[in-house]
């Protein structure tokens, strides 16, 4: 009996010890990842530390110690363009964080979203909110109309964004929200002064960019007539007086050009949306920990990028912006809400976010009716 015991002994180490020292190495490999990535993902602990596990846990993607990366941007000016040049910024920030950037300037929005669709060319892409709808909803309805009145409420979704708890909600399995900036506000721009707010322009033709149709629905809901394009054609027709008005971000006043502009002109003041430009990154390309640090990287250089745009928009002519009356302000925010609603309905807002945003709105302002009786 204990010679079989011993030979059964004999033949576990002999055959079966590899596979049990091949589990214990694996197991141990595992425990040691699984350590990392917690060490990276928790924004408590000192970013050099984070840093270093990132490091080694994307030991394998590395050439020359550093990650390879190609992020491509949207940038109507070109590569001198505001956006372009924050760009270059994060560029020299990522080397910290151990990525090598390659960056790849487009003037034309469409050929950058099909960049990334394909994947040919880029690894992440800086597109605006609007656009970034296609990859990730939750994301996409930070630019949802009237959700956000200032900045203020948008820098606090950021923080709450940039908390790792929040991380399943930035992927959708194929992209990944790595970052969030501000591009300035969405406002309704008007071809003539005596135009005091939006209602007036009932019949009238206005313009939106057709990559953000919450905007025609918008204009729709005011009684005006909707004309779609791109953000180019856009300016051109209002510029040439061909629209009554325009829906757009802010950005597009620099795209016109103070020489192609009537003084009679104005933009009503209050916000229909923030605008954003937001970074959608491959889920393969970016694991977890990286895109972490990445949002929390964006969240620390809001105010940054918010200075540059506001640097950016001073050229705009004070006597361009016209106030809004409080009474015109609860009317259209009645609206507002009647598009929200409409298009959660339909599919097109994420549910979450906009419970997100009314929290927020109702922060700031707890008065508001919503707060007691919320319908987002």
């Amino acid at each position: 009996m204990k010679a079989k015991i011993l030979l059964a002994s004999l033949f576990g180490l002999l055959f079966l010890s590899p596979a049990w020292a091949a589990g214990t190495s694996d197991d141990l490999e595992s425990r040691r990842n699984s350590k990392l990535e917690a060490t990276v993902m928790n924004p408590n602990l000192p970013l050099e530390k984070r840093i270093r596990a990132l490091k080694k846990l994307q030991k394998d993607e590395m050439v020359d110690g550093r990650i390879l990366r190609t992020f491509c941007v949207w940038d109507p000016l070109g590569k001198a363009g505001p956006i372009s040049s924050t760009v270059d910024d994060q560029k020299l920030r990522s080397l910290h964080y151990g990525m090598d950037l390659t960056v790849i300037t487009f003037q034309d929005e469409n050929q950058l979203i099909e960049a990334l669709r394909n994947e040919s060319q880029c690894d992440a892409a800086l597109i605006r909110g609007a656009a970034a709808m296609e990859f990730n909803r939750f994301a996409g309805t930070i630019e949802a109309v009237g959700a956000l009145p200032d900045r203020q409420h948008l820098q606090l979704l950021m923080q709450v964004m940039a908390n790792p708890r929040m991380a399943p909600r930035m992927s959708n399995g194929k992209y990944k929200v790595l970052g969030v900036a501000t591009i300035g506000g969405t406002y309704a721009f008007v071809g003539d002064q005596k135009t005091r707010r939006m209602k007036d322009l009932k019949g009238k033709k206005v313009a939106y960019q057709d990559l953000d149709p919450a905007m025609g629905e918008l204009i729709r809901q005011v009684g005006a007539v909707p004309v779609s394009g791109n953000m180019m054609a856009n300016v051109q027709t209002y510029a040439d007086g061909e629209v009554s008005g325009m829906v757009s971000p802010a950005i597009a006043y620099l795209v016109m050009g103070s020489g192609q502009i009537s003084g009679n002109i104005g933009i009503l003041k209050t916000p229909v949306a923030q605008s954003t430009i937001q970074l959608i990154g491959r889920v393969e390309k970016f694991p977890d920990g990286l895109a972490q640090i990445l949002r929390e990287d964006f969240l620390f250089k809001f105010e940054n990028y918010a200075g540059r745009v506001d640097k950016e928009m001073s050229i705009v002519p004070s006597n361009f912006w016209m106030e809004d009356k409080a009474a015109d302000l609860k009317s259209i925010e009645d609206i507002y809400l009647d598009v929200r609603l409409k298009l959660r309905e339909e599919g097109y807002y994420d549910a979450a976010m906009l419970r997100l945003q009314r929290k927020i709105r109702c922060k700031f302002d707890p008065d508001r009716s919503e707060c007691a009786n919320p319908k987002e």
